[in-house]
């Protein structure tokens, strides 16, 4: 439950590191206050909220074209690149010892942004892939092949995890779960609309053309393309929909093995497990059983040709923002321009920063840690985290509409929330992983088989409640129900979020309010399922739920009211992430007001504490979309529209209309009727 909106060769005579940036210094400055300047101060702040506080920035920043959207999320992505990359470059050119981290990060991040030597090589490092595709020649083999992709992090026809056990979290547990799709969701192979039936017909020529490039011929690659989409397309139909698998009990389902092979008579599970890696599996979670069934048929029912050109695709769509021009341009076109609506490629060094930082993550941290986190940020945060529960604490001791036995559970959850804050107290070892210069592909296989490989080492081990699920690099927060812990990273602690030297309306309307949004997804429709340690369980009582679900489903109506470019926002679908923002800017309102208790402040610029708070929030969410990238977020997404997490939770906060004078009819001032109100 993330936060969101939510990534040179090595110094030698044969291939130089890249030159720095020209200017590395901090183009992007941070964000600091509140500026009357981003106003548009003919837009009323009680008709639109977002609009009024943000509109006059969005219309001096136009998306610039190598960009899906633009605004505060991805200026600050944009800066910690540019951070990251002077790392990297450091790395790259230093004299650190072979197998060391930070050589390690310094011949990855060279290898990926030599561009030259990608398109020197062309499809040459996919190759020995593809003829491990071409050597499938039965079912069993078929299947084989499956279990070492997914042994080596390749994740085709479903996938597989290791996570704690929803009903025992202190135990691991293995997920296999649904997948297989090339398209971003599984109504995209569904749905009759124009708009979808064009989006196939491109997919198709996408996986044909890519085929080509990969040495097929024209008629051979038109073919398989035929087969991948047919593929696909029945896994797509056996799949559940996202709205579905937001419900723990679509998720959760253990099975034995000896139950799965009645259910799905062709997978050999035993093999499988085996092909993994993993012996003695008896138990593990097999939920879309419809899926199952459905692919089980489909392994009789398919040619192994068909199922070959499956596969060949996979590797070749995984593999081509990384290889040659002509791969990384096709993919571009497709997945990048037709579906988000980005007109320009990014900048390789970009991009390298990028797949660097997600395959090296914690070596990456370990450096950006160092360098970029200061150790009062820590602390300020812990302190901002305990006004946060303290507030919540006092809305939950008086919430009128929860009994005391729900009450008493709900208190002893918020009891045993463990915060995590900017960086793991122990870097994970990446002494085992090899990097070699000049091999992109091989370096990422590696790395993502690294890492499958330390997941799956985890199963019938304890739970290790020290891990961390993001890289201390990563601009973002999340909430994990299965060990109720939030999660903080040290590169969301800088403005607009965190500022050592802003006032506390700003803080608590920045990163206090994500605190509150974290807080509050441990009480979400999703959180609420689970109890303080993390166990999949009803500590509710049936009224207290009933009266929930009730408040909940009226927040939901809200936001399906909600259009964005042509399409309304699925208020199911968000349910979890707007039940957060509201929650935890009531909160953080409410911890505010007790800081301004202890220590009063006065208006700045002419506006209150009170307003500051409100455009802190709104400020955090500045940003405009290209109309595709709105699209996809609006179809797929688990959290609303940008507009939407700023105006959506604000009209149901009575606060924000006294602070901004909205009168009633107003549409950011919803009556009492219609106020949504939850925690």
């Amino acid at each position: 439950m993330a936060l969101g909106l939510a990534a040179l060769a090595p110094v030698n005579a044969q291939a130089p590191a890249p030159a720095a940036p020209a200017e590395v210094a901090d183009p992007y400055p941070l964000t600091r206050g509140i500026d009357r300047s981003n106003f548009n101060e003919d837009i009323a702040a009680c008709d639109d909220f977002f609009g009024y506080s943000n509109g006059g920035w969005i219309a001096r920043n136009p998306i610039p074209k190598d960009q899906t959207g633009w605004g505060t999320w991805v200026l600050l992505q944009e800066r910690n690149g540019v951070q990251l990359r002077a790392l990297m470059d450091e790395a790259a050119a230093s004299s650190a010892a072979a197998g060391s981290a930070q050589r390690k990060v310094g011949d990855f991040y060279a290898t990926a942004a030599d561009e030259a030597l990608a398109d020197s090589l062309g499809a040459e490092p996919i190759w020995p892939l593809l003829a491990k595709v071409d050597a499938i020649e039965t079912t069993e083999s078929l299947l084989a092949y499956i279990a070492q992709a997914h042994r080596e992090g390749q994740m085709v026809g479903f996938g597989v995890s290791v996570n704690p056990d929803f009903k025992d979290p202190s135990k691991t547990f293995l997920y296999i779960v649904q997948g297989g799709l090339g398209l971003p969701d599984r109504d995209d192979y569904l749905r009759t609309d124009t708009a979808s039936t064009n989006l196939r017909w491109l997919y198709r020529g996408h996986i044909s053309r890519a085929l080509e490039l990969a040495g097929l011929s024209k008629i051979g690659a038109a073919t398989a393309a035929d087969s991948v989409v047919e593929i696909e397309t029945r896994l797509a139909t056996a799949s559940l929909p996202r709205v579905a698998l937001r419900e723990p009990g679509n998720r959760y389902a253990p099975t034995t093995v000896d139950k799965a092979k009645k259910l799905t008579p062709a997978i050999d599970w035993s093999r499988y497990f085996a092909g993994l890696g993993l012996e003695e599996v008896d138990r593990f979670s097999l939920p879309s059983v419809e899926f199952f069934k459905e692919f089980d048929r489909m392994l009789a029912e398919m040619t192994i040709s068909q199922w070959r050109d499956y596969l060949r695709w996979h590797i070749v769509r995984t593999s081509s923002p990384y290889l040659s021009i002509g791969f990384v341009e096709s993919d571009f076109q497709f997945y990048e321009t037709r579906l988000r609506g980005r007109e320009q490629q990014r900048e390789r060094w970009k991009r390298a920063v990028e797949i660097t930082s997600q395959s090296l993550g914690e070596p990456v941290g370990e450096l950006y840690v160092e360098r970029y986190f200061p150790p009062e940020s820590k602390a300020a945060a812990m302190e901002l985290i305990g006004d946060l529960r303290a507030a919540l604490k006092a809305r939950l001791e008086t919430l009128e509409w929860m009994s005391p036995k729900t009450r008493t559970r709900a208190l002893e959850k918020l009891a045993t929330f463990t915060p995590k804050i900017g960086y793991p107290d122990q870097w994970r070892d990446y002494s085992g992983l090899e990097i070699k210069p000049k091999d992109l592909i091989g370096n990422l296989r590696r790395a993502a088989a690294f890492e499958q490989a330390r997941q799956l080492a985890k199963l019938g081990q304890p739970t290790d409640r020290s891990e961390w699920r993001m890289s201390p690099q990563t601009i973002n927060a999340y909430y994990n129900a299965l060990q109720n812990e939030i999660v903080f990273p040290a590169a969301i602690l800088q403005p607009p979020f965190f500022d050592p030297q802003a006032d506390a309306a700003i803080n608590y309307g920045g990163i206090g309010a994500v605190i509150g949004h974290e807080l509050l997804h441990g009480f979400d429709d999703k959180g609420s399922q689970y109890d303080s340690l993390g166990h999949w369980e009803n500590w509710w009582t049936t009224q207290d739920r009933k009266l929930f679900d009730e408040r909940t489903a009226k927040l939901a109506k809200q936001y399906d009211a909600y259009v964005v470019e042509g399409l309304n926002v699925n208020g199911k679908l968000t349910l979890g992430e707007n039940i957060a923002d509201l929650g935890g800017i009531t909160v953080a309102f409410d911890a505010l007001q007790r800081r301004l208790e202890r220590e009063p402040a006065k208006d700045i610029d002419g506006l209150s504490p009170n307003m500051r708070f409100f455009l802190s929030w709104s400020q955090i969410w500045r940003s405009h979309l290209q109309p595709q990238a709105a699209q996809l977020q609006v179809r797929i997404g688990p959290h609303s529209p940008p507009r939407y997490r700023v105006n959506g939770p604000l009209l149901n906060v009575p606060e924000f209309a006294k602070a901004f004078n909205c009168k009633p009819g107003d549409a950011m001032a919803a009556d009492k009727k219609a106020r949504v109100v939850i925690w």
